[in-house]
C-alpha cells in the first residue's frame, strides 16, 4: 500500500463482475487483494456479486494457487446410526 498523507490508500483494480475500478484490499494470500464493497447502482441497497472477490495485483511478481476444494470425508458411524 502505497502511502499518501499519512493515510494508506489501496492498489486500484477492476472488478471481474463490472468491470469498474475499486480499491482492492489486502488478503493473506500472496499477490491477492480483495475487491472492496461497492454497488453497482449508486442509490442501490444490493452489492456488487464482485464485492470481496479475490483478484490479482497486476505488479505481483508471485501469486498463491487456490486449492481445490476437496470433498468432504465419509463421516464414521455413529452410536446412534441404524444404517
Amino acid at each position: 500500500m502505497r502511502q499518501t498523507g499519512g493515510m494508506a490508500s489501496y492498489p486500484r483494480v477492476e472488478c471481474p463482475e463490472c468491470r469498474g475500478v475499486y480499491g482492492g484490499a489486502p488478503t493473506r494470500a500472496i499477490g491477492l487483494v480483495s475487491v472492496v464493497d461497492h454497488k453497482r447502482e449508486p442509490r442501490s441497497l444490493q452489492l456488487c456479486p464482485g464485492s470481496m472477490m479475490h483478484v490479482p495485483l497486476r505488479d505481483a511478481r508471485a501469486w498463491q494457487e487456490q486449492l481445490p476444494l476437496a470433498e468432504p470425508a465419509e463421516a464414521p458411524p455413529g452410536l446412534f446410526d441404524l444404517g
